[in-house]
């Protein structure tokens, strides 16, 4: 009776497991909290580069901070120097990272002292929006899926004047280094200009 009741339980158990191939990268918790929430749309498109569309997905984080790389918290930075965005997006992907984009201004500024090199333009890891066209930061998607809404409340950022994001010709923005107004009032750009880039890993 009581092996009866034992294997009842491992039944009912088996029942409620859901098995994915996806594992971390739906945002699992740990480093890859929040990764692939809200994932760019596939009209999110490059115009100056081909019609590119950042789908990359992070399969593994790094399991410590590789050689030249700065750990802050549960995440690895990389400063890569200057590349146009698809470029760079590539390169970071290639370490299993994306562009960077910060989560709130703590980690922007902690950023902009140990990682970042230069005074200068760097690509964030915003791309496109859900509007069409919009100067709304929280419209905008991440290239790690990670949810516009929620950390516009952290970061207030806004778009400079006359500046807007859409899903094919200005679909990039940037910040500049050291700067108090660009450092939260960004710039669009096409994508296909050279641009300082930070790339971003999870660990785990």
């Amino acid at each position: 009776m009581l092996l009866v009741f034992v294997l009842l339980i491992g039944v009912t158990s088996a029942a409620n497991v859901i098995c994915t191939d996806y594992g971390k990268d739906l945002g699992g918790g740990g480093a890859f909290d929040g990764y692939y929430v809200r994932p760019v749309p596939t009209n999110c498109r490059f115009q100056h580069r081909g019609n590119w569309s950042p789908q990359f997905r992070i399969k593994q984080g790094q399991p410590q901070c590789k050689g030249g790389w700065r750990k802050w918290k549960n995440k690895c930075y990389f400063e890569a120097g200057g590349r146009n965005w698809q470029d760079g997006e590539r390169f970071c992907n290639q370490h299993q990272a994306h562009i960077w984009q910060p989560n709130d201004r703590e980690e922007y500024q902690w950023v902009e002292q140990n990682v970042m090199r230069h005074n200068t333009w760097y690509y964030l890891g915003t791309v496109c929006n859900s509007r069409g066209q919009t100067t709304n930061i929280a419209d905008m998607y991440t290239v790690s899926g990670e949810d516009m809404r929620q950390i516009q409340q952290k970061l207030n950022a806004r778009m400079h004047p006359g500046h807007h994001i859409n899903n094919h010709s200005h679909p990039c923005m940037m910040s500049h280094r050291n700067n108090n107004t660009w450092r939260w009032m960004y710039h669009h750009q096409h994508c296909h200009e050279g641009r300082h880039i930070v790339c971003e890993a999870p660990t785990g």
